[in-house]
């Protein structure tokens, strides 16, 4: 390179692998460090990341809290931020650490630090402050995560496992198997730019080729998404007000049943309570059948009961 003193670094993040410049001091530019036809906008961006004003670069205390930890002045919010030393700033948490535990016991520590960890597990936040919390005499926790934790509860009853971390359908079988694919709230063009480790950016090249072999993609979603534009004239844009998913869902499981298209065999050996949910979705229970045109009408009443409030803001 031109200036000796600049270095390239080959690193990698939830975005990718990345070629990074920097002077030992500042990150000056980012790229992918894979050939790729579909750049990832988010491997561009490492040197606003480092250097953002927005960025806390030091430890700072509120003004309030500072001055007195044991009656803290001031209100949260509107108190201004003073900064002070590492040293310092440890010090006055191990002080409220010390006298939470000491007043109230463990289980009034909630360890519950959650995020993306580093893709070396080194900087893992939730892992390390627990490891330090069970060394110093126990917490509280939690179970799940908030990416899946609905999912985590239900499937297992449903499907008869925790389907959200086992190994999905792959891209080659739905390319090679599907007639039409169905997108539900779904938006893969952004999604795909990133992994819970590093992305290995396949993704993206096989949307491509979905777009390309002539199959009928249906995008349901209340938003135009970058995967819609993507798609252009060759997806199907559904858009249904917010909030009226479930009756589009109610309208198409009625269409089925009417038609006699369901798969009564396999609903009697692999389900459960389909018998009460036919019921209601015919209207036998509550004397409404749930038609496309009853999800029609609720629909343009849920837009009418919303219109208001989206004009007054």
């Amino acid at each position: 390179m031109a200036n000796s003193a600049i270095k390239t670094v080959l690193t990698a993040a939830h975005w990718g692998p990345m070629l990074v410049d920097t002077d030992g001091e500042n990150v000056l530019a980012s790229r992918g460090a894979l050939p790729t036809r579909h750049p990832n906008s988010l491997q561009t961006v490492v040197q606003d990341q480092v250097h953002s004003p927005t960025r806390v670069r030091f430890p700072m205390v509120r003004k309030g809290f500072l001055a007195s930890p044991s009656n803290p002045q001031g209100v949260r919010g509107q108190d201004e931020f003073v900064r002070v030393s590492w040293d310092d700033a440890l010090a006055l948490i191990h002080a409220q650490h010390k006298r939470i535990r000491d007043s109230y016991g463990p289980s009034s520590i909630f360890a519950g630090s959650y995020g993306w960890r580093s893709n070396g597990v080194l900087h893992k936040a939730a892992t390390l402050l627990q490891r330090y919390m069970s060394l110093a005499g126990g917490y509280t926790g939690h179970l799940g995560d908030y990416s899946t934790g609905a999912a985590q509860a239900i499937m297992p009853h449903v499907v008869g496992s925790n389907e959200v971390y086992q190994q999905q359908t792959s891209w080659p079988l739905i390319l090679e198997h599907s007639e039409v694919v169905v997108l539900w709230s779904a938006n893969p063009l952004n999604t795909l730019k990133i992994a819970w480790n590093a992305t290995d950016e396949q993704g993206i090249p096989y949307f491509d080729a979905l777009r390309k072999s002539g199959k009928r993609v249906i995008c349901i979603d209340p938003m135009r998404s970058e995967t819609v534009d993507f798609f252009g004239d060759s997806m199907e844009w559904i858009a249904p007000h917010m909030g009226t998913d479930v009756a589009l869902m109610l309208g198409i499981a009625h269409t089925l049943v009417e038609n006699g298209w369901q798969d009564d065999d396999f609903l009697a050996r692999c389900t459960e309570g389909y018998t009460t949910f036919a019921a209601y979705l015919t209207g036998e229970q509550d004397g409404t059948a749930k038609t496309a045109e009853w999800a029609d009408w609720h629909a343009r009443r849920r837009f009418w009961t919303l219109l208001p409030f989206c004009q007054r803001r």
